[in-house]
């Protein structure tokens, strides 16, 4: 005769219970290492394992004189080295393609596209920048950074935020799920909501980009200058995106072939490139000067530059995307003199982009005597307006 144990429905909903208290989920082990929970967020959003993958954003951007503008990003992606990537508008077209270690592309205007670059990083953001997905930004280079952790209530969530690199990336994220919930870096904020899952990738449906503006406040005021300056930080929303994924749409081939126009340059290629890669990282950074008419005019603020990098890590090209013209020739001045450890994807040094952000901070406020002069030569406004 063989025994069976007997076992009550009360029994095993005690022990149900029990195992849930004891097996919390996977990411809300709050010692886990922080760089074993960055890379288990970053597996988690990341898409580009396995296609293909079709992702649409309709993105409304708020414009400088306050109208409302709306684009619309598709990515195709056959495989990490086959993908597509358009942007298009009423006024737009903006076409990258990557197809036989070439990557190609041509736009119809001949500024860069603010929003899409700040959605680029948005969405690198999600999982790294890993080397497979459809990014011309470098990797975040997170391996072997020292991190710094912190908590953060974002949304009634106690986050664990974590900071690394130079310039500062810092990364928050929800312990009990793994999901990104906020990323900042001098660049902008991005906050992510709204996650669905898709097979076994979680990705946020909805990614709201701020930029965020450096101004300086005075106090202790004498004789209607301020004494010392304090620095503030201001976020400002200036697109939404509402973001769509699917899983197993075929390609026709057709959509892989560059347009007569494009610029081409040469992609690095292999069978794993998100395991074959060196981030690159900042080697030298040069202060920038402020040009004389700026200085005679007390101008100062910052400069959000796109800089083209070389397979030597040497700048080849900075592009001016915001900040005041009037600072613009010192920060790409300084930019061009930058240098970075070179991009190393499947083997082979590789251009990339980079955002920089260069600032130039106010003079030095006067320093008052008994025999200063009743009229001090320094600006009255704090910060000065762009003209």
């Amino acid at each position: 005769m063989s025994w069976r144990p007997t076992v009550s429905a009360r029994s095993v909903c005690a022990l149900v219970f029990v195992f849930a208290l004891l097996v919390p989920a996977a990411f809300a082990d709050t010692k886990e290492d922080p760089h074993v929970l960055l890379s288990k967020s970053f597996q988690q959003a990341d898409l580009w394992n396995q296609g293909p993958v079709k992702l649409v954003a309709k993105v409304r951007t708020d414009t400088a004189t306050g109208q409302a503008r709306n684009l619309e990003y598709t990515l195709s992606w056959a495989g990490p080295e086959k993908w597509r990537v358009e942007w298009s508008a009423t006024d737009l077209q903006q076409i990258t393609i990557l197809n036989n270690g070439k990557l190609s592309y041509v736009t119809s205007t001949p500024e860069s596209l603010w929003s899409a670059i700040e959605l680029q990083a948005a969405l690198a953001a999600l999982d790294g920048g890993t080397p497979a997905g459809p990014y011309r930004l470098a990797p975040l280079a997170y391996e072997n950074a020292k991190l710094h952790v912190s908590t953060k209530k974002i949304n009634g969530i106690k986050a664990r935020c974590l900071a690394f690199g130079k310039p500062k990336t810092t990364l928050c994220m929800d312990p009990s799920s793994g999901h990104l919930l906020t990323a900042e870096n001098d660049v902008g904020s991005f906050a992510y909501s709204d996650y669905t899952t898709i097979g076994s990738n979680s990705y946020p449906q909805t990614v709201k980009v701020s930029s965020v503006h450096t101004s300086y406040e005075g106090d202790d005021y004498v004789s209607g200058y301020p004494t010392s300056l304090k620095v503030v930080h201001v976020k400002t929303p200036i697109e939404q995106a509402e973001v769509t994924v699917t899983r197993g749409e075929q390609f026709p081939d057709s959509l892989f072939v560059a347009p007569e126009n494009a610029t081409t340059v040469d992609f690095a290629s292999c069978a794993a490139p998100a395991s074959n890669f060196t981030a690159p990282r900042l080697d030298k950074s040069v202060k920038a000067k402020r040009p004389v008419a700026a200085r005679k005019g007390y101008r100062y603020g910052w400069v959000w530059v796109l800089a083209t990098v070389g397979k030597d890590g040497s700048v080849q090209k900075s592009t001016v995307l915001s900040g005041d013209p009037a600072l613009s020739t010192g920060a790409t001045n300084a930019v061009q003199r930058y240098r970075y450890t070179p991009y190393i994807r499947c083997g082979q040094a590789l251009e990339f982009q980079q955002l920089v952000v260069v600032g130039f901070p106010p003079p030095a406020p006067p320093v008052y005597t008994d025999h200063s002069p009743a009229s001090a030569s320094y600006p009255s406004c704090f910060p000065c307006a762009p003209h």
